[in-house]
């Protein structure tokens, strides 16, 4: 990452942003670290885990792009309509190939 980039930050269902308002936010990075980049009024965010800093719990999820929140959203949504269809089903860990080739597979 670097000063002046666009990031863009999705609220998470755990945090109060959320409730207030669950659309996606673009951010310009201001300050770069060695651990942490600092976005506006959004605060810190950990380089790594993409969390934004607080004591208690995150309000925000960082992404670089669009298409890398357009992607994670997109497993998400996958893994949702797998969950659907299959009673009783797990959270699986895989790839987003795959998880959308059982999405064909199972019409959802």
């Amino acid at each position: 990452m670097e000063i002046g980039q666009t990031v863009y930050l999705r609220p998470l269902e755990m945090g109060n942003a959320y409730r207030i308002d669950k659309s996606i936010k673009e951010a310009t990075v201001e300050k770069v670290g060695r651990k942490y980049v600092t976005i506006g009024r959004y605060g810190q965010f950990d380089i790594e885990s993409r969390m934004q800093k607080t004591i208690y719990s995150s309000d925000y999820e960082l992404f670089e792009s669009k298409e890398e929140l357009d992607l994670k959203m997109e497993v998400e949504d996958l893994g949702n309509r797998i969950k659907n269809s299959i009673p009783k089903y797990g959270k699986w860990n895989l790839e987003i190939d795959k998880l959308r080739q059982i999405a064909t597979i199972l019409n959802c």
